[in-house]
């Protein structure tokens, strides 16, 4: 297990002993003024294939704060700036990838609460978020869901057993076969 501390495990603070400057965040950042970062992550992602894939990711459902919150971290990671940059550079790209999906004929969905829901989720929450989030594992659970009740089966949990699944996966535990499994949860119907 990697969460026990093993006799050849390296103590606390032992990254504190090499030497300073390994990382690029140790590094002097390349732009300590948050306006200069600015320019350089919109020049960035307007100008190189990073552009596709953000607007990709947007029209995928995955929201502006997700992708502020990426774009923030990623830079701080490369060196690009320090951390209080990256936090104050947010709402200027978060602007900035909004007004680019405008620009795109489509609004993206702005923060994580507009699609995650309150309290405990039931199968038709999870439904409802797979749809809309992965619209690609939707299909898939869906076909499942009609083979299996073309061939009879009672539960996912005999499905489950024909894969293969590992050993120290979290799949791997027995469970009693019941109808109100979260694939046979909801009946069949066309995916529109």
């Amino acid at each position: 297990m990697l969460d026990k501390i093993t006799a050849l495990a390296a103590p606390p603070g032992n990254s504190l002993t090499g030497p300073p400057g390994k990382w690029a965040w140790e590094q002097p950042a390349r732009f300590p003024n948050p306006d200069d970062a600015i320019d350089f992550i919109t020049d960035t992602i307007s100008n190189g294939p990073a552009r596709e894939d953000m607007l990709k990711l947007m029209m995928a459902g995955i929201t502006i704060e997700e992708l502020t919150e990426q774009v923030a971290f990623k830079g701080f990671m490369s060196g690009a700036y320090t951390p209080d940059v990256a936090e104050v550079i947010k709402p200027a790209v978060g602007i900035f990838l909004y007004d680019l999906a405008l620009t795109e004929g489509f609004e993206p969905s702005m923060f994580v609460d507009e699609m995650t829901p309150k309290g405990e989720v039931s199968d038709d929450t999870f439904y409802d978020i797979v749809k809309t989030r992965n619209p690609q594992l939707y299909v898939a659970m869906n076909e499942e869901r009609n083979r299996m009740q073309r061939m009879g089966e009672e539960s996912s949990v005999q499905y489950t057993k024909q894969m293969q699944i590992p050993e120290d996966s979290f799949l791997a535990t027995e469970q009693p076969a019941q109808q109100d499994s979260f694939l046979a949860a909801e009946p069949a119907q066309e995916i529109k």
